[in-house]
């Protein structure tokens, strides 16, 4: 299959990607593996390049990418790294619908509390700011093992 401009004007990108800009980048259609390659353009940002990636994977791909993104954010709240467990195990059919709502409604939960101090949201934004190139570097990585894998090369 051959992703095209069309296909990804579809998904609604960010303004800003037109139809000639988008164009510019994948010309007629590219392969998913092709696209593998774009994920290496300088001038597109990390964050646009991973938006597309995902776009086009499977739900398995994109379930397992976002697992991996959320074990690799860090907290110290039990209830959360619970939660991303039980998302895992019911994905894979070892945990039930109703297992999966109550580790949400328990994660969420503590996350407001934890939320709710400033000096918490102050250092979360800083730690954003500081870490958000090294994250993107790392998803993308992540995503190129994970299209390699998936189409066999």
């Amino acid at each position: 299959m051959k992703i095209t401009v069309d296909m990804i004007l579809a998904k609604n990108p960010c303004e800003g990607w037109t139809k000639s800009r988008i164009k510019k980048y994948i010309g007629k259609g590219k392969t998913i593996p092709e696209c593998l390659k774009l994920l290496d353009v300088k001038d597109v940002s990390a964050a646009d390049k991973i938006w597309t990636a995902t776009q086009f994977f499977s739900d398995k791909m994109n379930r397992e990418f976002a697992i991996w993104c959320a074990r690799s954010c860090k907290t110290n709240i039990k209830e959360i790294k619970d939660y991303i467990d039980t998302i895992e195990k019911f994905y894979s059919g070892k945990a039930t619908e109703k297992e999966l709502n109550t580790a949400y409604s328990v994660a969420y939960r503590a996350a407001y509390i934890a939320a709710d101090s400033a000096a918490y949201w102050a250092a979360g934004r800083a730690a954003y700011r500081d870490a958000e190139r090294a994250v993107c570097k790392k998803q993308i990585a992540k995503l190129k093992k994970i299209i390699k894998r998936e189409i066999g090369e």
